[in-house]
């Protein structure tokens, strides 16, 4: 009974000085820094709207309207595969560039490069700074804009001209939106401070 009692009681203080040495060991390492970003933009944002996004944005919304000319009023749209897979790309075109709007150390222009719309549109560096204080509003109307792009590629891909349509209608509300935010939040209208220099 003696030996059963001490064998136990040994146990317990290797147990202890097993605990003891646990506590006095060096911490574990900390996890190593997070590595650099592999993106490496070239564009600014300024360039992405304008080179890429624009213009096939604007191939969506034109390939479903009413045309009204000197021949009167028809409607327009795709009929063949081959045009509907090319609204198809302009699509996944403007789709995948909403990726490059959520990629925060992409420079909104050039350095020095003002206001294209001076008065209206608010200058790049005034941008930047409502972008940095507010970035989940930023990244939620991009990912608003990637969403209506869905809409607009499942209608291509029934080849709905009415859905693709009212998806156009919606691409363009989350645009007007985004830009009512960030680039003229005086709704187009000249600011004060712009208005008052011109006269």
């Amino acid at each position: 009974m003696k030996y059963f009692q001490h064998r136990h009681a040994a146990a317990a203080i290797v147990l202890v000085a097993a605990s003891l040495v646990a506590g006095c060991a060096a911490p574990a390492p900390e996890a190593p820094p997070p590595a650099d970003s592999p993106f490496r933009p070239v564009a600014t944002v300024r360039e992405v709207m304008n080179s890429v996004i624009d213009p096939s944005i604007d191939e969506v919304w034109n390939s479903v309207q009413t045309v009204v000319d000197d021949k009167g009023m028809r409607d327009h749209a795709p009929v063949t595969d081959e045009q509907w897979a090319a609204v198809r790309r302009h699509a996944l075109v403007v789709s995948e560039a909403a990726n490059l709007l959520l990629m925060r150390d992409r420079p909104i222009a050039h350095p020095g490069e003002p206001s294209l719309a001076p008065g209206v549109e608010l200058p790049p560096e005034e941008i930047r700074s409502l972008i940095d204080k507010n970035p989940d509003a930023w990244s939620s109307y991009v990912l608003q804009l990637q969403d209506s792009m869905k809409l607009a590629l499942a209608a291509i891909d029934k080849k709905d001209t009415q859905a693709l349509f009212d998806a156009g209608e919606q691409i363009d509300t989350t645009c007007e939106n985004c830009h009512g935010v960030f680039w003229y939040p005086n709704g187009g209208a000249p600011a004060p401070n712009a208005a008052a220099s011109a006269r």
